[in-house]
């Protein structure tokens, strides 16, 4: 029973993968500094980016960069790389799920450092239980449970929206009040995962192609999870804090079994701008339709365009631009994705 695969067991070993922990400091500076003053970055730094009066358009434009650059890595990382050697669990912990997990943690950090959340990983190479609680509580809403969006709301009020957190505090609470209901997440996450249906279990999220992932994750699985964890975070930060409280209290937090179900509506993430114009399949061929017309490949969920993020200079094929700016020398990146 102690080999039993669990949902805590995967996290736990994703989060000892070499670069999952994302410093927030360094995180946030090196982001902010594009889109707020050296005074909005200070007070950021201190008390969080929804208190130095950043707009909260450019908070959300920066989340949507960020989506778009993991992704990125996450599509070219094998899931072989990275594994600590001889990590002891990864005998009974497939390689291609802790690896998974591994982006899936650092995407949520870097998303909740962004809408205000405090470091999020204590120094301990092991996890404690309110650290792991919260990593749970973001994936569970990147995978659809309700019950985890209700929870992260509340848990939302105490951190990040620091201006209702003292009226929360005075209603006696802890933050151990949402570890019986992470238990629960966690253990339902996990049934999904034992039973070999874990692809369909996790809002059709995760398909597991022949067993194995072996080398990459698609569009149509990390991204997904990633803009639905960045959606209710923006919907969360785009409230008042009179906005807040009333949302909260008009959505309480239950042990029904309908507030732990998954979602199996499968998130659209698609370039509306990409999505009635003409594509190139990766044999060479130009498409109108669906699929390609020369070798019959279906048409990427997300073809992404790039348009300089210094200058604003857009290539004549945006889905294929040079490795430079023709204008001002920009390397093209994935900040540079539109």
């Amino acid at each position: 029973m102690s080999n039993q695969l669990t949902f805590t067991s995967v996290i736990e070993g994703a989060a000892k993968l070499p670069l999952v922990r994302i410093d927030r400091t360094e995180f946030l500076e090196k982001n902010l500094c594009k889109i707020c003053t050296p005074a909005q970055l200070k007070v950021a730094l201190s008390e969080g980016t929804l208190q130095a009066n950043i707009p909260i358009e450019k908070l959300d434009k920066l989340a949507k960069d960020v989506i778009n650059a993991e992704t990125l890595k996450v599509t070219a990382v094998s899931t072989a790389s990275g594994i600590p050697g001889g990590l002891a669990i990864a005998a009974t912990i497939p390689a291609d799920l802790v690896q998974f997990y591994g982006h899936i943690i650092r995407v949520a950090q870097e998303l909740a450092y962004i809408y205000g959340w405090d470091e999020i990983f204590t120094e301990s190479s092991d996890l404690d239980e309110g650290t792991e609680s919260q990593l749970i509580l973001f994936i569970g809403v990147m995978s659809g449970v309700d019950a985890a969006k209700r929870a992260l709301t509340k848990l939302f009020g105490e951190t990040a929206m620091k201006s209702v957190a003292k009226r929360v505090a005075a209603k006696a609470l802890t933050k151990t009040w949402y570890y019986p209901i992470v238990k629960k997440i966690a253990a339902m996450l996990g049934q999904r995962m034992t039973k070999d249906v874990f692809a369909k279990g996790v809002g059709k999220a995760i398909p597991i192609l022949g067993g194995a992932l072996s080398g990459g994750l698609t569009l149509a699985t990390f991204k997904p999870m990633s803009h639905k964890l960045q959606k209710h975070l923006s919907e969360m930060a785009h409230m008042t804090p009179e906005e807040y409280e009333k949302y909260n209290a008009e959505n309480t937090i239950s042990i029904d079994e309908e507030d732990f179900e998954i979602d199996t509506e499968p998130e659209e993430v698609v370039n509306k701008e990409t999505a009635s114009k003409d594509w190139t399949c990766s044999c060479g061929t130009t498409n109108k339709g669906k699929f390609c017309q020369e070798c019959g490949k279906a048409k990427p969920a997300d073809l992404s365009q790039y348009k300089c993020d210094k200058c604003g200079w857009e290539p004549e094929d945006k889905t294929h631009p040079p490795k430079f700016c023709q204008e001002c020398g920009n390397r093209y990146n994935g900040n540079d994705i539109i």
